[in-house]
């Protein structure tokens, strides 16, 4: 009896691994190491982390190590979600982030003010890619507030500064 394929995703944070990964920077190879240029730049801005796979790895990595992973899995999902063009995987995926990141029974529930949440259950009554947009700017400024300046003093970041640092002096 030959085997049934399974269709469904493997879940990391509401969609799958693969389709997880962000694609704003071509050139960025998740498989490689970072350069000081590259890690140094983390520290400019919040955007230049988020808009690279290895400063997103790495964030999420010490986000782990604060027990919330959740936002990082959220913002990245609703990237992914705005990348999407089917109309019926849209909507496929806005309840998959709603039940991974917003419903209050979800374990990785994302922190939302009541206006924010408000929006976000009106906008799944016909979920579009942009469902989203409200709590993914929220979740965006508490992780730069909040998270990012943390993440530039942890043992993690200076690490990989001072490891490169090391190697361009040798």
């Amino acid at each position: 009896m030959p085997k049934r394929k399974n269709t469904a995703p493997a879940r990391l944070g509401g969609v799958s691994a693969k389709e997880n990964r962000p694609r704003d920077n071509a050139r960025d190879d998740p498989y490689e190491k970072p350069t000081y240029d590259t890690i140094f730049s983390w520290s400019q801005s919040f955007e230049n982390l988020m808009k690279n796979r290895s400063g997103q790895k790495f964030f999420a990595e010490f986000l782990k190590s604060e027990y919330s992973d959740e936002n990082i899995l959220f913002w990245q999902a609703c990237e992914e979600l705005k990348r999407e063009k089917n109309a019926e995987k849209i909507e496929e995926k806005a309840r998959i982030i709603y039940e991974d990141f917003i419903s209050i029974l979800s374990p990785k529930e994302v922190s939302l003010d009541s206006r924010v949440r408000e929006i976000v259950n009106n906008n799944m009554v016909r979920p579009t890619a942009a469902t989203f947009d409200e709590a993914q700017a929220q979740i965006f400024t508490l992780m730069q507030r909040d998270s990012y300046p943390r993440f530039l003093n942890c043992a993690l970041y200076k690490k990989m500064l001072g490891a490169h640092g090391q190697i361009e002096d040798a």
